[in-house]
C-alpha cells in the first residue's frame, strides 16, 4: 500500500498566497519536489501570467522565470 503524505498548510503554501514578488500560489501538485522533503506547487506571475513549478520552501522568494529573471 502506498504511503499517504500530509502536506502542511502554512501561510506560503496556502492556495492563494501571493509573495513579495507578486507570484500567486495556485496550489500543490502532490508531486515530490527537487528539494529534500518538499513538494511542487504551481505559481502564477501576476505581472505576465506565466505558470511554473516551485518547491514549497521557495514560494516566499520566487521570481518569475519569464519576466523577473527567476530560475526556470
Amino acid at each position: 500500500m502506498k504511503e499517504l503524505y500530509i502536506i502542511s498548510e502554512s501561510k506560503t503554501t496556502a492556495k492563494g498566497y501571493i509573495n513579495r514578488n507578486k507570484q500567486k500560489n495556485l496550489g500543490c501538485r502532490y508531486e515530490k519536489g527537487s528539494d529534500h522533503g518538499q513538494y511542487f506547487y504551481i505559481l502564477e506571475c501576476q505581472h505576465c501570467g506565466k505558470q511554473y513549478k516551485s518547491n514549497g520552501s521557495d514560494i516566499f522568494q520566487r521570481k518569475c522565470p519569464e519576466c523577473q529573471g527567476g530560475n526556470p
